[in-house]
């Protein structure tokens, strides 16, 4: 492991080297990243069709499948979110708060980078891309480790960093590691004097494995399971496009619904539609004995009677856990005793309701007659992300370039001494 020690004593000096990166040379390589991912796009998928057609042979679930595929609209979604990184303002440097002191002592509190971050992550090739983006952004070294499963896509991605920032920063800013090199996490995670922090992005298993053995902090993008509540005040023209776009666009990502909660005033004006659209969607719906007792559409064949474990599930697949409640105050205990700190949703007109569900749960996102879907770094305006934090130290939620940053004091006076 010697090799790996050397790799994280490299990052450390980059890091270093990176405190006084221009701007224009961080324009300059995420340029370069972005036209480089476009001008390779046949060799990636090359390589990603590799990795798909092992996860097929290995019976991976269709979900985790979808969240390995690299096609064109998902690398010009890399290439265009490098872009949209590029062109954010400089993070690095910034001044976020000034004052004078009685003793006339100018006090700045200034962005600095976080130093060097272990980024541990499953499935999904392009955090390669998004999260080497941020760093550079950020001004941060950067190892990324990614999971087996996509290993021959994660080697091309990382030779692409390497070609964008060479001659530019020091090739040990951005090092992306063997992904099939299984002992290495164990030995990274114990080099808490060349690492400063550790974010894992991936199953229950693997952050909680993290945090178990890291000598680092951590910050996790922990469980995904997320809520819709559908109030008695819902529009009901919103209900089923809503939900529709929140469990079965995307299944198999962090920030798809697993349990939908409807009150009963409502649920006999929304069921049909909605239950036959979800039917037709394929979904699996796993429902309390009020829906079963009261549904014109539900019955023992096209649904399961849901249980507690339900109730506690991230599927990441095309199944939804349905519950109905009495009341808000119903529907808001289910959130926190269930609920994972990551998104939450409320489709209500009832401005006092939005506000007590905006007040008394506690997630990284609150979304209020909106999908869960966009509760993203991209869709919130920072391009990319590193992961969703529901840990909440240093971030909570979605971590662009400024999350990958922490603030120290600049202190100018003219002579000035303590009294």
């Amino acid at each position: 492991m010697k090799n790996l020690e050397t790799l994280a004593e490299k990052s450390k000096h980059s890091s270093l080297s990176l405190l006084s990166l221009n701007p224009e040379n961080r324009k300059k390589i995420l340029t370069n990243l972005a036209n480089i991912l476009r001008n390779r796009k046949g060799e990636i998928k090359e390589a990603n069709e590799k990795d798909v057609v092992s996860a097929k042979e290995n019976n991976l679930n269709p979900a985790l499948i979808d969240r390995l595929i690299l096609n064109d609209s998902r690398i010009e979604s890399m290439a265009s979110g490098v872009e949209e990184i590029s062109a954010q303002k400089e993070v690095v440097g910034e001044i976020v708060d000034e004052y004078s002191n009685p003793q006339g002592v100018i006090v700045q509190r200034k962005r600095v980078p976080l130093g060097v971050i272990l980024m541990i992550f499953e499935s999904r090739p392009n955090v390669v891309i998004d999260c080497a983006a941020l760093a550079i952004k950020s001004s941060n070294s950067i190892i990324l480790k990614g999971g087996k499963e996509a290993k021959h896509s994660n080697k091309i991605l990382g030779e692409i960093v390497q070609e964008a920032l060479q001659d530019i920063i020091p090739k040990d800013s951005v090092s992306v590691l063997a992904s099939d090199d299984r002992e290495a996490v164990n030995f990274l995670l114990s080099l808490k004097d060349q690492i400063d922090v550790v974010i894992p992005r991936g199953g229950e298993r693997l952050i909680q494995h993290v945090y178990d053995n890291a000598k680092m902090p951590v910050i996790a993008h922990f469980l995904g399971l997320c809520h819709m509540y559908i109030d008695k005040y819902a529009n009901q023209d919103w209900v089923t496009p809503l939900v529709l776009n929140a469990k079965t666009q995307r299944t198999g990502v962090c920030n798809a619904i697993e349990t939908l909660i409807i009150h009963q005033e409502i649920f006999p004006k929304i069921e049909k539609e909605l239950f036959q659209a979800l039917l037709q969607k394929e979904t699996e719906l796993r429902v309390d004995d009020f829906i079963r007792e009261n549904s014109s559409v539900l019955n023992e064949t096209n649904s399961k009677v849901a249980t507690k474990e339900d109730w506690n599930t991230e599927y990441l697949e095309n199944i939804l856990s349905i519950k109905t409640v009495a009341s808000l105050d119903e529907a808001i205990k289910h959130i926190q005793t269930f609920g994972t700190f990551h998104t939450e949703a409320i489709i209500s007109d009832d401005e006092n309701a939005q506000k007590r569900f905006e007040a008394e749960i506690d997630a990284s996102c609150i979304a209020i007659n909106s999908s869960t879907r966009f509760n993203d770094g991209g869709q919130l305006g920072l391009g990319a992300e590193l992961g969703i934090s529901t840990t909440k130290f240093h971030a909570y939620g979605p971590m662009g370039a400024g999350e990958m940053t922490t603030s120290r004091f600049v202190i100018k006076g003219n002579g000035n001494v303590r009294p």
